[in-house]
């Protein structure tokens, strides 16, 4: 595959810094409310007598395995892994695509890069390492397990962490200095949920979520929506525990139209719901699917465009073609692979860590909610998530496209209101 990359990060991870850059330049309740009848977790900021520093040390653990990658000859015999091994090696390859920018940047940084090969003990040694050393930030491991022992390190030391990829808010609750890439998806649908319910228009729909009572993320899904639409007393929701033998049509009111919220991404089960739902016209029902079918090509496009198809996702290809493109190319140069999307997620993260410590300094989770950053992959600006007695638990990112399936793929939803 890489065998040039690869060796590097054989002799990289011996020495624990990978890269330096130097340059001379029961749910989370939702509430606006700032903190209040709780001790800010970022007081100690305002005792600081500075902000910005020369230099900023950002830790980057991820699980590559470099063990267990079978090294090419860069011939007919290409490098062998594990596609978890694939993604976290994109991720940082996307890392390393940002580095001349970064290096533009008036601040440097020192980009360290621990190896934990998805491994508590091995977790537990690089805490070890990452304590002697400055740390500002840490992007944390992506498999729960590790990213639980480094939130406990990071929220003790008071270090902001960031989750790049892992979305649960089990690794995240109660830990203010947590930085959350994506939201889970009990609250997108829930946001979706939201977005009819306060719409004039929609006030004659009955909404639907449709689940796998097997699985046991579904069910939570599932009562994440029903506590919240038991507080908004809307009595709108309906849920549909999902089997092969399910008549949608016993379900529906003819007189009302209907929104089916769907969470499975399964092919074959999507496609199947799909068709029958599809029964249902001349209704007018329509439905909202899980993010992970923007990316699966063998969902029914004509039964999605039919159904007038929508998803709310924060991550999309086509979110920023221009750059999108520069990172392709910047990509080339590294190696003749496919930038899978791993690659321009770890670019985004790169870049938005780096320049949130340029832009604000150690001060900057006092104006994060402020910033938003435009990725090649993805939108960032950062949400703080309270409490229900304003205490606040973590950060969270806030900006999600809302797409629309069509024939020939999937487009942003115009909304007036933006």
């Amino acid at each position: 595959m890489r065998i040039v990359l690869v060796s590097i990060f054989i002799v990289l991870f011996s020495l624990t810094n990978a890269q330096i850059i130097e340059d001379d330049n029961t749910p989370a309740a939702e509430s606006p409310a700032p903190i209040a009848n709780k001790e800010n977790p970022y007081k100690h900021l305002d005792s600081l007598h500075y902000s910005r520093k020369a230099i900023y040390n950002i830790a980057f653990i991820l699980p590559i395995k470099k063990n267990s990658i079978s090294k090419g000859n860069g011939k007919e015999r290409p490098a062998t892994m594990s596609s978890e091994s694939r993604e976290a090696l994109g991720f940082w390859e996307g890392v390393n695509v940002a580095f001349p920018n970064i290096a533009k940047m008036n601040a440097k940084f020192n980009i360290h890069i621990w190896d934990n090969g998805r491994n508590d003990s091995v977790t537990k040694e690089i805490i070890k390492e990452i304590a002697s050393k400055k740390i500002d930030a840490v992007v944390a491991p992506f498999h729960s397990s590790q990213a639980l022992l480094i939130s406990k390190y990071c929220r003790e030391k008071k270090i902001p962490m960031f989750l790049a990829q892992n979305s649960s808010d089990m690794i995240a609750k109660d830990n203010p200095y947590v930085f959350k890439f994506h939201m889970p998806k009990n609250r997108t649908y829930y946001d979706y949920y939201v977005k009819i319910i306060l719409d004039n228009s929609k006030k004659n729909t009955d909404i639907f979520y449709v689940y796998d009572g097997i699985n046991k993320a579904e069910r939570k899904v599932a009562n994440y929506l029903k506590y919240m639409a038991e507080k908004d007393g809307s009595k709108r929701l309906k849920l549909l525990e999902y089997n092969s033998d399910l008549n949608f049509k016993s379900y529906l009111d003819t007189t009302r139209d209907a929104v089916y919220m769907i969470g499975y991404y399964e092919t074959a089960t999507v496609n199947e719901i799909l068709g029958k739902l599809a029964q249902l016209k001349p209704h007018n029902v329509t439905v909202f699917g899980h993010n992970y079918w923007v990316a699966n090509t063998k969902l029914n496009k004509s039964l999605l465009d039919t159904l007038d198809t929508k998803v709310f996702t924060d991550s999309y290809l086509e979110n920023n073609p221009t750059l999108l493109s520069k990172v392709k190319s910047d990509y080339a140069a590294l190696t003749k692979d496919r930038a899978v999307t791993d690659v321009f997620l770890g670019y985004d993260v790169a870049m938005y860590i780096t320049t949130v410590l340029n832009n604000y300094g150690v001060k900057f989770p006092l104006s994060i909610k402020d910033f938003s950053y435009r990725g090649a992959y993805i939108n960032v600006k950062m949400r703080p998530i309270y409490d229900s007695n304003s205490g606040l638990l973590f950060f969270e990112n806030d900006l999600k496209n809302l797409l629309r399936a069509t024939n020939n793929g999937w487009v942003k939803e115009f909304v007036p209101s933006e």
